[in-house]
């Protein structure tokens, strides 16, 4: 089932606090993608800014910790696993003498609540985002994991360790014996009524745990339902009450990174954050599953920006406030239509320009290297966007003034994109293309007088500079 929809003020909102938060973001530049806001167990507020939609997925990012640790906890309820297991009891084909010291000691509570031991991140050890390759590092990333020593005992430093979730999502799937997603397929997504969740894996094809998945905004809002209700859904016990519990409670040292931000230096649960207020789930540039128990209600947020710690602020400052409030009929009216016009802005231009040109890589560009070459060819009203990777052209359409849908296909990939652009002068072809299902866009200034052209991401992706490798479908 999804989840019921009711009016602001009819669940005790205000309205206008909500509106206050959609335009505080905007102004501040806080990219959002959609807002959901559940009061009472009803969706009170929903938006997406088009072409981001209702039914499209989007790349969680370390959103994807808190759906890999729920997968554990529902093998701990079910008796198969144990938040005292040592993890290397899950490995025992591994080659021993190739583990570091330090691991024996490594309990799976311990990758639950990023207590393994590392004073750092381990991942740059494991893999290199940068390596080039479109199907990633061949072979088995755990025996890399296992060869980066913890410097200090489990459970006395927090250190945020993609490795430990990466664990968490190959143990899943070696104790149930499929992985994550096909996992909790019964167990959560249907009781739910969400659909599948893509993930980007492993050169095994593994989920990665620690990021990866794809979740509808309404399916982040009913996992943090979910939790809200301690496990209950439609009045059914599907997750364990003391697995909720424990889970969203500090667990260890609290991070003590200078660099952290006041609602990262609060503690940290099983894959959840403590926050000024309540608790949450989140994911680099901006995506957030936020769960607000003395309030009774939860946020679902998804965006492209990097200062997270903003978009929280105005959290506190705007919608916390309004869920204290009545509110009115028509501030809820304000609100609907507001959100009902929310977009991403499609750029255009007015000039004719050529039927067709071809132009160089410019030495601005931050896209991956093997991008050399763009063209531009006339379609009518629109255009078609080429981009030449590694002698293969990959070709987007381009609506002038609308996003227009297509495919970046090559490397044995496909990629789902929106474009939109056009000739804003007799020498200038601007477009921008989002990669739909992710946080990220890149933008395309091509000048014929140069024979050059720029293409920049708005945000290098963490999966890397190469569109391509957002993809969760390989041929």
């Amino acid at each position: 089932m999804s989840l019921p929809r009711s009016t602001p003020s009819d669940q005790g909102v205000d309205a206008a606090g909500v509106l206050a938060f959609v335009d505080a973001a905007e102004r501040g530049d806080l990219g959002l993608h959609s807002l959901m806001v559940v009061r009472h167990g009803h969706v009170v507020a929903e938006g997406w800014w088009a072409p981001y939609a209702a039914s499209r997925v989007h790349l969680a990012y370390s959103l994807s910790k808190t759906v890999t640790a729920t997968a554990v906890g529902f093998l701990v309820q079910e008796g198969r696993l144990s938040l005292d297991d040592p993890v290397l009891d899950h490995f025992p084909d591994l080659d021993r003498s190739a583990v570091a010291e330090g691991w024996q000691q490594v309990r799976v509570r311990h990758c639950l609540s990023m207590t393994v031991g590392h004073e750092e991140d381990a991942w740059g050890h494991v893999f290199d985002r940068m390596s080039g390759s479109d199907f990633g590092d061949e072979g088995d990333w755990v025996p890399r994991v296992f060869a980066t020593r913890p410097t200090r005992e489990p459970g006395t430093v927090f250190a945020y360790n993609q490795v430990a979730t990466y664990l968490l999502a190959v143990i899943v799937r070696r104790v149930a014996g499929v992985g994550v997603a096909e996992f909790l397929r019964p167990r959560l997504l249907d009781p739910l009524g969400l659909p599948d969740i893509p993930w980007h894996r492993d050169p095994l094809g593994r989920e990665l745990g620690f990021t990866g998945s794809h979740l509808t905004t309404e399916g982040i809002a009913s996992i943090a339902q979910l939790y809200l209700d301690r496990g209950r859904w439609d009045g059914r016990q599907l997750l364990s009450e003391a697995w909720v519990e424990e889970a969203t409670r500090a667990f260890g040292p609290l991070n003590e990174d200078p660099g952290a931000e006041e609602d990262w230096r609060r503690g940290y649960g099983y894959s959840f954050w403590m926050q000024l207020h309540g608790f949450r789930g989140d994911g680099a540039f901006g995506q957030f599953l936020i769960v607000l128990p003395e309030q009774d209600a939860v946020v679902a947020i998804t965006a492209e920006q990097e200062r997270m710690q903003s978009t929280l602020d105005l959290l506190w400052a705007h919608v916390l406030p309004a869920l204290e409030g009545n509110g009115s009929q028509g501030a809820d009216e304000q609100l609907a239509q507001r959100l009902a016009s929310l977009e991403i802005p499609a750029l255009s231009g007015e000039a004719l320009g050529p039927d067709h040109a071809e132009l160089s890589r410019s030495s601005a560009s931050d896209l991956a290297s093997g991008y050399t070459a763009v063209s531009v060819t006339r379609d009518g009203n629109d255009h078609v966007l080429g981009l030449e990777r590694r002698g293969e052209w990959l070709r987007v359409p381009v609506g002038r003034g609308v996003w227009r849908e297509g495919q970046l296909v090559g490397g044995g990939a496909t990629v789902p994109v929106v474009a939109s652009g056009g000739w804003v002068d007799e020498d200038v072809f601007r477009a921008e293309v989002i990669v739909i299902e992710s946080p990220h866009r890149f933008g395309v200034e091509a000048r014929l007088r140069s024979g050059d052209a720029d293409l920049t991401w708005r945000m290098v992706p963490l999966t890397g500079p190469d569109p391509l490798w957002l993809s969760t479908r390989w041929s």
